[in-house]
């Protein structure tokens, strides 16, 4: 499959549904209750430089573009066609996380958290945080409109309405990805004095509710919480918790490896979905039997998960020998649908997680230096 880093063509419907923050959803499901394009050939590209995941919300695309060669600035685009609505210059760098929630487009960078107006980019309110390590540290809840900004030594919680701080907490440690919120709760994962733990508190107040001791802190992927369980990795297994307990109920996978690992899990409808460096696979989510398996060398972060197709970067798959691709599965069988693929280079990479709504895949990379759109649209040869 060829592609043009300077496609610009429309998508041929305006993608709706909304991929709100990191996970997908306050949860981390990584489900957005989207169908995947049909095809995955790339429409068109941002003249807006990014590395960032976006998000979407309405037909719109929320992204920034912060990097110490550019000028910091949240951006919207037009979902459809790419075209930009509107620049608002932040004047900042390094690590920023995005959500979108309750028609707020909100960004943390530095020890700043923004509100914008989703329609100008005018700025509503400004809050001082402690900062933001790393990207996926950002969380919304809408239910009860609470954003979660998470530093390596405390979790702080501002209303989404006026960016008033309801409350923080500095019980748990060194939290590398972003809890996931669920019927009132936040399930967080990091070290409680000293000790890998699994942690839920409330989202009205920060209360704690029940610490789980785990064996390792988890590399990378972030809890996942849904009906059944919280849904974590622990020391190289993919582990269900009891949300009212913190029991440990079951293990559903293993990594066949002890060196470090890069994974994403999703959860939906009695499935849960793990990618790693060199896998996907999908289990039952009460027995951990294995549906299907797809083995291949370069799996990269994030994972979307529609209603009929499952999409991640894969490299040197068998379908694209010595290419980077992103690439859509069936749900139910793990074949492959279709896939966009590139030039792998010496720097080409994807370089943030994708992003799923109905008729579209959002990506960033390298080879484009921004935000890519991929759908239903003819093969365009380079």
């Amino acid at each position: 499959m060829l592609f043009s880093s300077n496609s610009d063509r429309p998508l041929p419907n305006v993608p709706t549904g909304e991929w709100t923050q990191y996970g997908a959803n306050g949860a981390n499901t990584f489900v957005p209750n989207a169908s995947a394009p049909s095809q995955g050939n790339l429409a068109w590209t941002s003249e807006a430089f990014t590395r960032w995941q976006p998000v979407v919300s309405d037909g719109t695309v929320y992204l920034t573009n912060f990097d110490p060669s550019h000028d910091g600035s949240a951006i919207a685009l037009d979902a459809q066609d790419g075209t930009e609505q509107w620049r608002t210059t932040l004047n900042a760098s390094g690590p920023n996380g995005t959500v979108f929630v309750d028609n707020r487009f909100i960004v943390a960078y530095d020890t700043e958290l923004v509100a914008l107006d989703p329609q100008t980019g005018e700025e509503i309110w400004t809050e001082t945080t402690n900062g933001l390590e790393f990207s996926e540290l950002l969380v919304a809840d809408e239910a009860t409109g609470t954003v979660l900004v998470v530093s390596m030594d405390s979790i702080e919680a501002f209303g989404v309405a006026d960016g008033k701080r309801r409350w923080e907490t500095d019980m748990i440690h060194q939290l590398v990805r972003a809890p996931a919120v669920y019927d009132g709760r936040v399930f967080a994962v990091g070290k409680v004095d000293g000790v890998p733990s699994l942690v839920a508190f409330s989202v009205e107040d920060g209360s704690d509710h029940w610490r789980s001791e785990l064996t390792a802190i988890p590399e990378s992927a972030a809890p996942v919480a849904t009906q059944e369980g919280v849904i974590i990795s622990d020391d190289h297994t993919v582990v269900v918790h009891d949300r009212e307990t913190g029991d440990r109920l079951r293990e559903l996978y293993s990594f066949d490896t002890d060196t470090y690992v890069r994974a994403t899990i999703a959860a939906d409808d009695g499935t849960v979905f793990v990618t790693s460096d060199d896998s996907a696979v999908a289990v039952d989510s009460e027995t951990g039997t294995e549906r299907w398996r797809r083995d291949a060398h370069g799996i990269g972060p994030g994972l979307c998960v529609g209603s009929e197709t499952v999409v991640f970067p894969i490299d040197e798959s068998e379908f694209a020998p010595k290419k980077k691709t992103i690439s859509a599965f069936d749900r139910e069988s793990g074949e492959m649908r279709w896939h966009y693929a590139f030039d792998p280079g010496f720097h080409n990479h994807v370089t943030s997680p994708p992003v799923l709504v109905d008729g579209a895949v959002f990506f960033t990379a390298t080879h484009i230096d921004g935000l890519g759109a991929l759908g239903d649209v003819p093969t365009q040869d380079t």
